[in-house]
């Protein structure tokens, strides 16, 4: 199977369910590790300069083989209380009871609950009242673009330490190298070009998100969302030539989030949202959403129809204050 961009068919690419990576990882780096372990006293009774130094330089850093930021996902990003539930009424009950606010949110005056909600509760259509509906929508999301856009930005920071110190001459550790190949393999990027991987890594305004999510699910209310968690429309085709792909099904709604975010990061028919999100924080810039939105025109096959459906979206709503909404430290 080949996922592409919604219609802009041609370079697909494959995700990993976000839960488990990071023990795939660990997995990789371990073994690295006892490889290791057991290639050191060959290399020393081999006694070659070449060899020895090698294994010794190999293992300088044990310890880092038991690093937590060898995985790509923040020990802080699992920090998160998870939520199933059905109605939607218990949900929303519960967004009060954790004192969850939008109101709030958007002045950037109260945390987002780190509340990762695994699916769109079944009745959302059947609430009579719309403003509702929106707003158990908007808060069920909101935290799960957050903590993606923690997740990448934990990793942006990573990079930039460990190019700056390669600027420096200082070799990348074990469990950096591991993590620059991950990075490699996840963006289809080429980590010794830097600014390239830095454009590709970065995070997605939640406003353009959200207005995106809500347009291609009727607020949470189609059957592709509610079936299959799928949020904003992403497609899946069988090949190349395939012209009647199927909307990607994923297993929860996290998986959708990342799916999402690492499609505008990599897929080339946003290469240009890209650079439009790197020249603004050259400028000092935060993110503009509605600006940003602009160059999602391939996103959908009508084209600028949809982004000015996009920017309806997010200013009938108020999302752009939603970029400022930030999340708790801790679970609630």
């Amino acid at each position: 199977m080949m996922e592409t961009a919604r219609y802009a068919a041609s370079d697909g690419f494959a995700v990993d369910s976000p839960a488990t990576e990071p023990q795939r990882r660990t997995v990789r780096v371990l073994l690295a590790g006892m490889a290791l372990v057991a290639a050191l006293p060959l290399a020393l009774a081999i006694g070659t300069s070449g060899a020895t130094r090698h294994a010794a330089e190999a293992w300088r850093g044990p310890i880092d083989l038991l690093e937590p930021e060898m995985a790509l996902v923040p020990e802080a990003v699992e920090k998160v209380t998870r939520v199933s539930l059905a109605a939607a009424g218990e949900l929303y009950a519960l967004f009060v009871e954790r004192g969850y606010q939008l109101d709030e949110a958007k002045r950037g005056a109260d945390a987002v609950p780190r509340m990762v909600v695994e699916r769109l509760p079944r009745d959302l259509a059947s609430l009579e009242s719309t403003d509702l509906r929106k707003a158990v929508f908007i808060k069920s999301l909101l935290p799960l673009l957050l903590l993606e856009n923690e997740r990448i930005l934990a990793d942006r920071a990573r990079l930039e330490r460990i190019f700056a110190d390669r600027a420096q001459g200082t070799m990348p550790s074990i469990a950096d190298s591991v993590f620059l190949d991950e990075i490699a393999e996840r963006y289809d990027v080429d980590t010794d070009r830097v600014r390239d991987t830095l454009r590709k890594v970065d995070a997605v305004p939640v406003s353009l998100a959200l207005a995106q999510a809500a347009l291609e699910t009727g607020w949470g209310t189609s059957r592709p969302a509610q079936a299959g968690h799928a949020l904003f429309g992403q497609m899946v085709y069988r090949d190349a030539a395939d012209d009647d792909g199927r909307v990607r099904r994923f297993d929860d709604l996290p998986g959708a989030v990342a799916a999402y975010a690492l499609n505008l990061n990599t897929h080339r028919a946003y290469a240009e949202f890209r650079r439009a999100r790197e020249r603004a924080a050259a400028e000092g810039k935060p993110a503009d959403g509605h600006a940003l939105a602009q160059h999602l025109q391939r996103y959908s096959e009508r084209r600028m129809d949809y982004v000015r459906d996009v920017r309806s979206v997010m200013r009938a709503n108020g999302l752009r204050a939603l970029d400022r909404a930030r999340l708790d430290a801790e679970p609630g």
